[in-house]
């Protein structure tokens, strides 16, 4: 059979009259009328997508059945246009082309019957010596069409080869992705030790994403809260976090700061003048669960990131109106994709003079996205394959192809060995992106339509409302900053953009409020008893914050029964503790009485609910008690004084007794007894 030779078969295209679903996903295609679900088909060819001289053609192919129907003499058809792509725009549109390859077919293959769920792999071969790439480097169109027993396509997938002549190369460019450094399920203001225990395990979340960062070519973006969570544990902190703290300290690798959690850095547009609603009190002291200072925000969240100033909204969420307030914040960076501007992919775009994009090309994300949701290798080297083509038509070598790997996947190994395979290759190289994006760096102009708006969000009306509420609670701290700093941190965290939904969020948020009003109330007890006319009525206030406050304790009679003395009875109650006010009372009349006791804030805005006491009033009983005890105490001093008085008679009466009874001739003693003379007697 004659060799293939490009300059003979490019205007060689075979026209087929064809019938075909839209393309759903990267590398696949749907079926025709009639399917009950869907056929897909997967084109990998091998050693990268790379055709040398003297080297067979060899594309690997998946088929799927999605559809309930077995598929019976299927034939699967290479088709390979040897004339190569003029540039990199050339071989996007090929690769983004919806249609069913076009041009000459150069092998084909049978497959066999394909029961409904199964799927079943082939080969596609084309000998070396029926291919002549004609000493031209180049990207070389190709691609797989399954046709049906009646001749219809039912699948297809688009391809490229790059052809590598003897002693030919490209200059090729570099390639960066940019991923998610969160744990986007695990809510909480701060990380505990168990979940950091689970993220930084060998398996864990964390651990994984730094493993696959490590082989190169990927930016981290940082959520805070990690670097912030291991390190107000201080020592408490799990071993493993803190080995995995230190890995990527050492790891070298680009990062940027996320949002607290993650949290939508676009959430406050048309909502307040800045993007995002920014975390309150970076400098002041986090308090931990004792009530005792750890360090301040900025200290548990610094990070010498090598990319500042960065903002990664979430997918198809930028728009024209986002721009004005990302500038009022000082962001630099803008990630965004190519469908969000004019121009297409590129690094360092300006859109104002203050702020430049990074426009992810769509290929390459569409790529690492769909390497990342699976685990089958015939999808990673069919990206391969696609990214290759990218990178060897490069015109630009400086300018890198920039993926964003989807925020809330799961990490993937997959991502890595798609980053290896293809840093393997002459014209291919992990990019660093600091230096084209950094202070000087200047690309080509772009824009956003101006008539592109940042979806709103829902809940951001409703939290900042609770927010307002609760800063209205936090005056009665003595020092409210770490009450306000808090409370901010946990409604970024209810603004997260992935792990759950925004009604999750609002609802999360909603109960830490109410929690958190009821941390400062009055201890309820049973019925009290009041004997004194004028006495202390005792109100025991309980504080549950992290810090003391100063509340004012009112009472209430129902009756005029009980007359209240202070109104405002100044309380402080230190953190975690609770204290016993004292209100003075006056009982007017004897019986019971309701009373109603309640908190309130130095302006008299009520704190916490109100409770009901029952009292006992016993007017006057106090005086008669008194005089009681009393009599009671003076029976007592006479009785004592009269038994006192007749031990002094007796004993006297019992001395003269003694006298009487002695010799009436012997000499008075008037001095000290002679103990000699004693002892002789």
């Amino acid at each position: 059979m004659p060799r293939l030779s490009g300059r003979r078969i490019a205007g060689a295209a075979i026209a087929l009259s064809l019938a075909v679903g839209p393309l759903v996903a990267p590398f696949t295609t749907t079926t025709v009328d009639g399917a009950t679900g869907t056929i897909t088909v997967v084109a990998a060819p091998a050693d990268a997508g790379v055709l040398r001289d003297d080297a067979d053609l060899e594309v690997r192919i998946t088929v799927t059945n999605g559809t309930a129907e077995p598929i019976a003499g299927a034939t699967a058809r290479l088709h390979l246009t040897l004339e190569p792509l003029i540039d990199q725009s050339a071989v996007r549109g090929w690769l983004r082309d919806d249609d069913p390859p076009t041009g000459p077919i150069v092998a084909i293959t049978p497959l066999v019957t394909i029961a409904p769920g199964a799927t079943v792999v082939a080969s596609l071969t084309v000998p070396a010596d029926e291919i002549d790439l004609d000493e031209r480097f180049g990207v070389r169109a190709a691609g797989v069409a399954v046709t049906s027993s009646e001749g219809a396509v039912i699948a297809h997938d688009r391809t490229a080869i790059v052809g590598q002549p003897a002693g030919t190369t490209a200059a090729g460019s570099g390639i960066a992705v940019i991923a998610p450094l969160t744990a986007p399920d695990e809510r909480g203001r701060f990380l505990d030790a168990e979940q950091l225990t689970a993220l930084t395990a060998p398996d864990g979340r964390l651990t994984r994403t730094l493993d696959t960062a490590l082989g190169g070519g990927v930016a981290l973006g940082v959520d805070p809260r990690i670097l912030a969570s291991i390190r107000v544990l201080g020592e408490a902190a799990p071993a493993s976090a803190t080995a995995w703290l230190d890995r990527l300290a050492d790891s070298g690798l680009e990062t940027f700061a996320l949002r607290w959690s993650d949290a939508d850095p676009l959430a406050a547009v048309g909502t307040l003048e800045v993007a995002s609603p920014p975390t309150l009190g970076a400098g002041s002291v986090v308090l931990g669960d004792d009530g005792e200072p750890t360090a301040t925000l900025d200290e548990l969240t610094r990070w010498p990131h090598a990319l500042t100033g960065w903002v990664w909204p979430a997918d198809g969420s930028l728009g024209a109106d986002a721009i004005d307030p990302l500038a009022t914040e000082g962001a630099r960076v803008v990630l965004a994709r190519a469908t969000d501007v004019e121009g297409g992919a590129g690094v360092s775009m300006p859109i104002t003079e203050s702020l430049r994009a990074v426009v992810a090309d769509d290929l390459t994300t569409d790529a690492v996205r769909a390497v990342a949701a699976s685990t089958s290798a015939q999808v990673r080297r069919a990206a391969v394959a696609e990214l290759s083509a990218l990178l060897a038509s490069a015109s630009a070598p400086a300018m890198p192809l920039v993926g964003i790997a989807d925020r809330t996947a799961a990490p993937s190994a997959q991502v890595g060995l798609l980053l290896d395979e293809l840093t393997a290759l002459p014209w291919a190289r992990s990019a660093s992106l600091a230096p084209v994006t950094g202070v000087g760096a200047n690309g080509q102009p772009t824009s956003l339509a101006s008539d592109s708006a940042t979806p709103t969000t829902p809940a951001l009306d409703a939290l900042l409302e609770l927010e307002r509420g609760d800063a209205e609670f936090a005056r009665i701290a003595l020092d409210a900053g770490p009450l306000l700093a808090d409370r901010r941190l946990d409604l970024l965290d209810a603004l997260a953009l992935g792990g759950e939904s925004a009604a999750a969020g609002e609802g999360r948020y909603r109960d830490q409020s109410d929690r958190l009003r009821s941390a400062v109330q009055i201890v309820e007890s049973n019925t009290i008893t009041l004997f004194a006319d004028r006495t202390s009525l005792p109100v025991t206030v309980q504080n549950s914050l992290p810090v003391a406050v100063r509340v004012y304790v009112r009472v209430e009679a129902a009756t005029g029964q009980l007359r209240v003395e202070d109104q405002r009875v100044e309380t402080i109650v230190e953190a975690n503790s609770q204290v016993r006010a004292l209100v003075p009372v006056q009982s007017l009349v004897n019986g019971d009485v309701d009373i109603r006791v309640s908190l309130r804030a130095e302006d008299g805005a009520v704190i916490g609910s109100p409770i009901g006491v029952g009292l006992n009033l016993q007017a006057g009983w106090e005086t008669a008690g008194t005089i009681a005890i009393g009599g009671i105490i003076a029976l007592l001093f006479a009785v004592g004084l009269v038994r006192d008085i007749r031990r002094r008679r007796q004993t006297r009466a019992d001395r003269g007794a003694a006298t009487n009874s002695a010799d009436p001739s012997a000499p008075e003693l008037t001095g000290p007894t002679d103990t000699t003379t004693t002892s002789t007697r």
